[in-house]
């Protein structure tokens, strides 16, 4: 029966512990909410106090705990919207080689949904290479469907990256180089 006594003990301290540490937690809570909003109505009660002693006027209350405050509006991006320019804008970004292919990925910097993006490869001012591919449109800007050209087409040494876009009315180009 010395077993059985033990068992019921251990079980009463530690549902008395459980209801112990539980109890603790609520009151640290309701106090941590309590002194938060105390010192914020104290703020609030004294600068209406200081307003209204010095101007004379009395003031409406301001809710401070209201989620419907205004946020100022971010903007995204400081300049001009790309999507407004007529000519057409990017950036080589990926150039290298990638097995026996050179790769090269391009990102255009305006929301495009079609169109189509010419590459030329050239070393010494001579054409070396020349493909086309489609424009795809992305979340907020564009890309060329991308271009993998076998390097024994190329040789070896610095090669000038151009990509001719043209969508619609508007066109630019893109300019980049690569060693291999």
């Amino acid at each position: 029966m010395a077993k059985r006594h033990n068992k019921r003990k251990y079980l009463w301290f530690g549902l008395v512990l459980v209801v112990l540490l539980v109890t603790g937690g609520v009151v640290f809570a309701v106090t941590r909410d309590n002194g938060n909003k105390s010192e914020t109505e104290e703020t609030a009660q004294s600068d209406n106090d200081s307003n209204n002693s010095t101007d004379g006027k009395k003031e409406e209350n301001v809710d401070l705990t209201s989620d419907s405050v205004e946020k100022k509006k971010v903007e995204q991006y400081d300049g001009d919207d790309p999507n407004t320019n007529n000519d057409l804008s990017g950036a080589v970004t990926y150039a290298a080689v990638s097995g026996d292919n050179l790769m090269i990925r391009v990102n255009i910097d305006q929301y495009l949904e079609s169109g189509k993006c010419e590459l030329i490869l050239k070393k010494n001012d001579a054409t070396i290479h020349s493909s086309i591919a489609n424009i795809i449109d992305n979340a907020s800007t564009a890309t060329c469907e991308g271009f993998d050209v076998p390097v024994a087409k190329l040789g070896g040494g610095k090669i000038d990256i151009i990509i001719n876009l043209s969508a619609g009315e508007r066109s630019g180009s893109i300019r980049g180089e690569v060693n291999i």
